[in-house]
């Protein structure tokens, strides 16, 4: 009987804990990194320039200030906010694999470790990886 209840008690912890993944963890591979800045230079320079320091309207992809703006939140809300609005003159147009690909390379340039398996272009589970700076 006590099995049991240690069975069901972790079945109920292990997805809380797989959800509590970090950014940190090597969630893309390097490349699958070098894949995503192919696309980027094709699509994503203009406005944010080749280092990704942002331009006139355009934020900075890279850098303490990216980094506040989505230390906390997860890997697939930053997905869904280029898939949904970038680029701004067709927003959606790249396939899912190319935005996955893009927040691979979104996250080497922040110094995120790169790790043995993909970046998972499932949003759901992306959506448990978080995004955190370096403490």
């Amino acid at each position: 009987m006590r099995r049991a209840r240690v069975a069901i008690f972790l079945s109920a912890i292990i997805p809380i804990l797989a959800a509590a993944r970090s950014a940190q963890d090597g969630v893309y591979t390097k490349d699958q990194a070098i894949r995503g800045q192919t696309v980027y230079r094709e699509e994503c320079a203009k406005c944010h320039s080749e280092n990704l320091t942002g331009g006139d309207g355009s934020p900075e992809l890279t850098g303490p200030e990216f980094l506040s703006r989505w230390n906390g939140k997860t890997v697939g809300a930053l997905f869904e906010f280029m898939r949904k609005t970038m680029p701004t003159d067709d927003p959606g147009h790249l396939s899912m694999r190319q935005y996955s690909d893009l927040a691979a390379f979104i996250l080497k340039a922040n110094d995120f470790p790169a790790g043995e398996k993909e970046l998972d272009r499932e949003l759901a589970a992306m959506n448990e990886i978080r995004i955190e700076a370096k403490k």
